[in-house]
């Protein structure tokens, strides 16, 4: 499910089935490294959307966090709304290794240069990560079901 009006207004009759919450966060660098925090927010996304389309009706993808240095306090407290929501299993998706409460799940994907490659690689290399990060979320569902 997507953070929008229709899926949202199915998202509260449908708690027993859609119980995991895809948080997007992507650090962004305005000063030194732009293209870089720009190639890594748009693998997040991408990876995020495209796993979102293979667990439609099973997960919930969150818009976007973005933060500058090591500002999460908005994330966590986002967290506890989704839980507070019903949402119990939190899984934190971004480029880089971020420090948030140690209950939260987080995977990370590798940056991918959007600029450098073509079309077909990056199609290819987005896939494996989509592959990778659908591993993950099933074995964050097996552990919560065990």
């Amino acid at each position: 499910m997507l953070f929008n009006h229709i899926d949202l207004k199915e998202l509260k009759n449908n708690l027993e089935y859609i119980d995991t919450a895809i948080i997007p966060v992507s650090n962004i660098d305005m000063n030194h490294h732009l293209l870089t925090s720009c190639d890594k927010n748009e693998t997040v996304q991408l990876v995020g959307m495209l796993a979102e389309k293979q667990f439609k009706g099973r997960l919930l993808l969150t818009p976007t966090f973005f933060t500058s240095g090591n500002q999460y306090d908005h994330v966590n407290t986002f967290v506890q709304s989704l839980n507070e929501y019903g949402l119990n299993n939190i899984i934190i998706l971004s480029s880089e290794k971020i420090n948030i409460n140690s209950e939260i799940e987080y995977y990370t994907v590798n940056t991918i240069p959007m600029s450098d490659l073509d079309d077909e690689m990056k199609r290819i290399l987005i896939e494996d990560e989509v592959k990778q990060f659908m591993k993950f979320i099933i074995k964050s569902w097996n552990k919560t079901n065990s």
